[in-house]
């Protein structure tokens, strides 16, 4: 997986800013987090640049929480993942869990070396990097950095 250095964005997708007011820079474990989060939260045609760029986690909800939902939500985020080249086809897993009757998370683990996580990696431990919970009952998507808490 390369590293990407970029600006850090806040959960709203805003921009931070450090203690001295300028743009704050993301670190490589940070980049990957932020990219993955954007990929998962993204809806097809909401991104003029690409129209099909993201998960479209979106167009599941009102789903039944079946074995094969989540299986077609898995593959959607795999795909918004490696679609662009950002990472290879071998650094990603996805898994979804249901969480609840009305609930899914799509768990993305990156198996490749990041900034951070090095020791993970060497002990062939794929990192949890970001967790999408999906709601079928109420429209709601949300992401947290790391595995399920």
């Amino acid at each position: 997986m390369q590293d990407k250095f970029d600006l850090l964005v806040d959960d709203d997708g805003d921009f931070v800013l450090d203690s001295s007011g300028d743009l704050d820079l993301a670190t490589a474990l940070e980049t990957v987090q932020q990219d993955i989060k954007f990929r998962g939260l993204t809806a097809h045609g909401s991104y003029d640049i690409d129209p099909f760029f993201g998960a479209d986690l979106i167009s599941f909800q009102r789903l039944p929480n079946t074995r094969r939902t989540g299986d077609y939500m898995k593959a959607n985020m795999y795909e918004a993942l490696v679609r662009d080249g950002r990472f290879t086809r071998d650094s990603i897993v996805v898994d979804a869990v249901p969480v609840g009757r009305e609930e899914v998370a799509i768990v993305v683990f990156v198996r490749d070396a990041v900034a951070g996580t090095e020791e993970d990696v060497l002990n062939n431990t794929p990192i949890p990097m970001v967790t999408f919970t999906v709601a079928f009952d109420n429209w709601q998507i949300s992401a947290i950095t790391g595995g399920l808490r």
